[in-house]
């Protein structure tokens, strides 16, 4: 077998850790994680909650994998102990909000064991991608467009440009002075972002997102965080009990697998090779073709000079 991995922080000049975390245990266990970036700049020990979340996470699995146990956890059992990890790590830390997603594959006798909570993916030899995204990410992603359409018409750009919509997007269009955006303004911008969710969210989601554009991520989303019986439901290992429709377990036969390619979000989109090289060089090329994030390859955040759109990682292993 052959082990690659590469996990970048958004800090182009390396100068802080970023929030996603990975674990290999050859032959045993392969997982990456995905810390939720915080809004409000709290740290937790000299950490980031988003980071301390992936942590914890990484050692519960570590810890089970590193005991002998009759059979496998279900991903159920998973899932608690990931969440367990980190509501002990949350103790006595106050209101402090931290999770995680994890990407896993479990190694059990003759079978591969696969499980996902959130948006980080796995590719199977190549081909089976296993990527869930959540739909209240349509929402941010059609207001960041239309704030940068018409922020560049008034001739915002480069670092300033994305700046100012990635903390309208966190903190909310209602957060915006009237030098940046008027009361017409505001009212145009959720015009056409709920133009453009009406033919991709399901019925129940459309209304709500004026709310959330005013509210931002920091505001309005986190209230769908392991929220059950709403199309805006997403789940997350968070220290509570995780629920959602972007939770996936399933299993192959270790016979069928050639390769794995394990990866957070901060991957745009999959290249055709399955190397750590082919992946940057992928990378490379959405950067070039959308580095803000608001066209073919659009989001809740873009790049800047001094930072990357997102931290991303991905682990791959080949077997022969």
């Amino acid at each position: 077998m052959r082990i690659e991995s590469l996990s970048t922080p958004r800090y182009r000049d390396l100068s802080q850790p970023g929030d996603d975390v990975l674990l290999v245990l050859p032959q045993i266990l392969y997982a990456v994680f995905d810390g939720a970036t915080d809004t409000a700049g709290v740290l937790i020990d000299g950490e980031s909650p988003g980071r301390m979340a992936a942590r914890q996470a990484a050692l519960a699995m570590l810890r089970y994998a590193s005991a002998p146990h009759g059979s496998p956890a279900s991903a159920g059992d998973l899932m608690v102990l990931m969440n367990e990890s980190i509501a002990s790590a949350l103790a006595g830390a106050g209101s402090v909000r931290a999770g995680t997603t994890v990407a896993l594959v479990e190694d059990v006798g003759d079978q591969f064991r696969f499980l996902i909570v959130g948006d980080s993916g796995i590719r199977i030899n190549g081909t089976e991608l296993l990527r869930i995204h959540k739909d209240i990410d349509l929402i941010y992603a059609a207001g960041r467009q239309a704030l940068l359409r018409l922020l560049q018409a008034r001739g915002w750009s480069g670092d300033a440009l994305e700046q100012q919509a990635r903390h309208l997007i966190f903190k909310g269009f209602a957060a915006a002075g009237p030098q940046v955006l008027s009361a017409q303004d505001t009212q145009d911008l959720l015009v056409q972002a709920q133009a453009v969710c009406e033919s991709r969210l399901q019925p129940d989601a459309v209304p709500e997102v004026p709310r959330l554009l005013l509210a931002g991520i920091a505001g309005g989303q986190y209230g769908y965080c392991n929220r059950a019986g709403h199309s805006l439901g997403y789940a997350v290992l968070d220290g509570t009990h995780t629920q959602g429709p972007d939770v996936l377990s399933l299993s192959r036969p270790k016979r069928e697998v050639r390769s794995l390619e394990l990866f957070t979000d901060g991957y745009l989109s999959c290249p055709a090779g399955s190397t750590v090289r082919d992946w940057e060089d992928e990378f490379a090329r959405v950067e070039g073709v959308d580095f803000h994030k608001c066209g073919a390859f659009a989001g809740v955040k873009g790049s800047t000079s001094t930072l990357f759109s997102d931290d991303r990682t991905v682990l791959t292993v080949h077997f022969y």
